[in-house]
């Protein structure tokens, strides 16, 4: 059967419906899938919940002429915050614990995408010097997600 979908538009897109479909959470914004690494330091008015495809591989399991595909997609979670109080910071720590809650081992309804690892980043878990510097929240999720083959 000829691809319809490039598998890693696949993997980032059921990515952002997962994070979309959540009802654990209340996401102010909805979650966007980009084509490139985001920029820390451009402007952020709001919350911004961005999915990124950065690298992918095709898997060579089987001798069948297309095999599985295995894509490593990031998370960012960026927001301007007024204040450096836990009252403005702790709301962004837990809805980045929710997000990665609501992707690790996440499994698409039919079966095509799986998410296999998922990280919060350590150096990115709310990085200190963007939010000192720049008054940016900044967190990060990565993982690792396979499509079956089309």
């Amino acid at each position: 059967m000829a691809a319809t979908i490039a598998p890693e538009v696949e993997a980032a897109q059921s990515i952002v419906d997962r994070i979309n479909g959540s009802t654990t959470y209340a996401l102010e914004v909805v979650a966007q899938r980009q084509e490139v690494i985001v920029d820390h330091l451009e402007e952020v008015s709001e919350l911004r919940v961005d999915v990124v495809h950065e690298e992918g591989t095709q898997l060579e399991d089987t001798l069948n002429v297309e095999d599985r595909t295995s894509h490593e997609i990031r998370i960012y979670v960026r927001s301007k915050v007024s204040d450096m109080t836990p009252d403005s910071i702790d709301p962004l720590k837990l809805l980045t614990r929710q997000i990665f809650q609501q992707v690790n081992n996440y499994d698409s309804a039919d079966s095509r995408v799986k998410v296999w690892q998922c990280d919060v980043e350590p150096r990115q878990a709310a990085d200190k010097e963007l939010l000192r510097q720049h008054g940016i929240f900044v967190a990060a999720i990565m993982l690792r997600a396979e499509v079956e083959p089309s």
